[in-house]
């Protein structure tokens, strides 16, 4: 074998090496994606489940009589930071 022969496997395997590097940085970028994925999904659930209390809450709201009136003031105001608290974790 002569010097630019072996100069030239020498290249080929280190290109043969960081090629396989290169298939598994993309491997764990692919299952990082998957599991920022997972998680942004789990978010958009407990978002989703938030806002159904927020529209129950909203409705019991609506069916308050005028005699709860002060206390319709802070109810709403426990609504509106539940709703900003659940937004806020999930656009973090």
């Amino acid at each position: 074998m002569s010097k630019q022969d072996a100069y030239i496997e020498k290249a080929q395997a280190k290109i043969e090496e960081y090629s396989a590097k290169l298939d598994q940085l993309k491997a764990q970028a692919k299952s990082k994606q998957a599991d920022g994925e997972i998680e942004a999904q789990k978010q958009a659930d407990q978002m989703e489940a938030d806002l159904q209390v927020a529209r129950q809450k909203l409705s019991e709201l609506s069916k308050s009589t005028e005699d709860n009136a002060s206390d319709l003031s802070d109810r709403f105001k426990t609504l509106s930071d539940d709703l900003e608290t659940s937004f806020r974790k999930f656009f973090k």
